[in-house]
């Protein structure tokens, strides 16, 4: 497969024209030309969550959300082919990152993991986790504007099994947003 996968901050973006970061989000956006555009269900889904919470929900820019999925027709889920991409990078980052207690690691969750140069969180979420692995079964281009320590270790980690000989192959193209 060829294309792009559009993470959810790529998308919420894309649906706030008076947000500061839309016009150059659009413009990359709108440089995608014909290239074929994929929204993760896990994306879809943190972004219904967030207008189901809103107090007050604003139900034409509801619609516009609900229109541009429409209009991205082919939303990846989770399946079992996610689970080798998967599993196999969230194991890097343990061996990354994690803190080893004998056989075991102190680190439960992605979100426990620390820089071992800083010590500081890495802030990886478990959700971009598997938005990056059901890009790289797809080998698709992952866009994001998410640049925090969290995305650029995972990127980190699918690169080093790249290079290792993994068949793993996640590209992302970080927008600056």
């Amino acid at each position: 497969m060829e294309g792009y996968l559009l993470d959810n901050n790529v998308i919420s973006i894309l649906m706030r024209p008076k947000d500061p970061r839309y016009p150059q989000v659009k413009a990359r956006f709108d440089g995608l030309g014909a290239s074929p555009v994929y929204l993760p269900v896990i994306a879809i889904a943190e972004i219904e969550y967030g207008m189901a919470k809103a107090d007050r929900p604003d139900e034409q820019q509801r619609n516009a959300v609900r229109c541009f999925f429409a209009d991205y027709p082919i939303h990846l889920s989770i399946n079992d082919d996610t689970v080798e991409p998967y599993a196999l990078i969230r194991a890097q980052l343990w061996k990354d990152c994690a803190t080893r207690i004998g056989s075991k690691h102190k680190e439960k969750l992605p979100e426990e993991l620390v820089d071992r140069e800083s010590g500081k969180l890495l802030g990886i979420d478990e959700r971009d986790l598997l938005i990056a692995s059901v890009a790289a079964q797809y080998n698709l281009v992952l866009a994001t504007c998410d640049q925090n320590p969290g995305m650029t270790a995972i990127d980190a980690a699918a690169a080093r099994l790249a290079q290792s000989g993994h068949p793993i192959r996640l590209r992302i193209s970080y927008w600056r947003g």
